[in-house]
């Protein structure tokens, strides 16, 4: 199970939007990892009172009749109403921030110390590993990996998007984790996005095999095939592309396939360190497949709005969109 379910089940939880089912897994979840466990339950401790007397009561009587598990309760101490302040106003923000930790714990094997390349908004970078495996990093991404890389395990951590050439080694498969989904090659080339703010993860395969998993669903891929997780049905799917479009961020270029004027102009801000607006909504759903150079923004754009009813201003940093008929 993978680590960071617990978070949206909570959120969940706390909203009243859990079923029955979805409790209970929740419950069993927070008894089982006594790392989070502990966390919880000394947050609640020493919490400091906060909340309104209102929201105090829902909370109060959420929790009261809690969740119903058959063995054990949700935590394992009583929970008093001046720790249900805590709960409400800090209990997901404190998950959310601690759930990287967590997440590195569980994921990045062996007792070295975690090392970090982050390529920031408007920018990439290049790693050679300990094995010989090169890595590229997308603007908005970072890769984490234990200095033990290679001598004990070949497991990294990645947020955002990186392409992987990884160096054959049958003994020591090599593994990329993300908060979704996992993605397991012995020798081969293959691209991963997987941007905690967008709602699919996908893993695109150019040479070789590799094995991707989330949540119980596995899918062996093969070359010019791509994984798509959906982080809000929880399904793993697959297709056929040219895999070659989708690592066109490597050589200087953008590769969209029907991505809507939203997701591009996401994407747009990441890549060049842009601020866009959209002025007009009517922008927001229009659909774009195509390559982008990305030697500018200007550029980048002045192409969009040759192929759309899109005009642009530009202040600086700041980029408003409008919709021209």
């Amino acid at each position: 199970m993978r680590k960071n379910q617990h978070i949206e089940l909570f959120e969940k939880y706390l909203r009243d939007e859990a079923s029955e089912a979805e409790e209970q897994l929740l419950a069993e979840m927070l008894r089982h990892d006594r790392q989070i466990h502990s966390m919880l339950e000394e947050g609640l401790r020493n919490a400091d009172p906060g909340m309104d007397e209102e929201t105090l009561n829902r909370m109060y009587e959420r929790i009261r009749t809690s969740i119903p598990v058959k063995k054990k309760p949700l935590f394992a101490q009583p929970i008093g109403r001046r720790s249900l302040r805590w709960a409400a106003i800090f209990v997901l923000p404190l998950i959310s921030a601690f759930s990287v930790y967590f997440l590195m714990n569980a994921n990045i094997a062996g007792n070295g110390t975690p090392v970090t390349v982050t390529a920031g908004k408007g920018e990439k970078a290049e790693i050679t590993l300990a094995d010989g495996s090169r890595v590229w990093l997308n603007s908005g991404s970072s890769l984490t990996y234990n200095e033990t890389f290679s001598r004990k395990e070949r497991d990294v951590y990645l947020t955002g998007e990186a392409y992987f050439e990884v160096a054959k080694d049958k003994k020591q498969p090599f593994t990329v984790k993300t908060n979704e989904m996992d993605i397991q090659a012995l020798g081969t080339a293959f691209n991963v996005s997987a941007y905690d703010t967008e709602q699919f993860f996908s893993s695109v395969l150019l040479e070789g095999k590799v094995k991707v998993s989330a949540y119980g669903q596995e899918y062996i891929l093969e070359e010019n095939e791509r994984a798509i997780y959906d982080k809000t049905n929880h399904t793993l799917t697959t297709d056929k592309v040219y895999a070659s479009d989708f690592v066109e961020w490597k050589n200087g270029n953008l590769y969209f396939q029907n991505r809507s004027f939203e997701e591009i102009a996401h994407t747009l801000s990441r890549v060049f360190n842009v601020d866009i607006r959209f002025v007009s909504d009517e922008l927001r759903s229009i659909r774009f497949s195509g390559t982008l150079g990305s030697n500018s923004i200007r550029n980048t754009l002045d192409i969009l709005s040759l192929t759309s009813p899109m005009h642009y201003e530009m202040n600086g940093t700041t980029i408003e969109l409008y919709y021209e008929e």
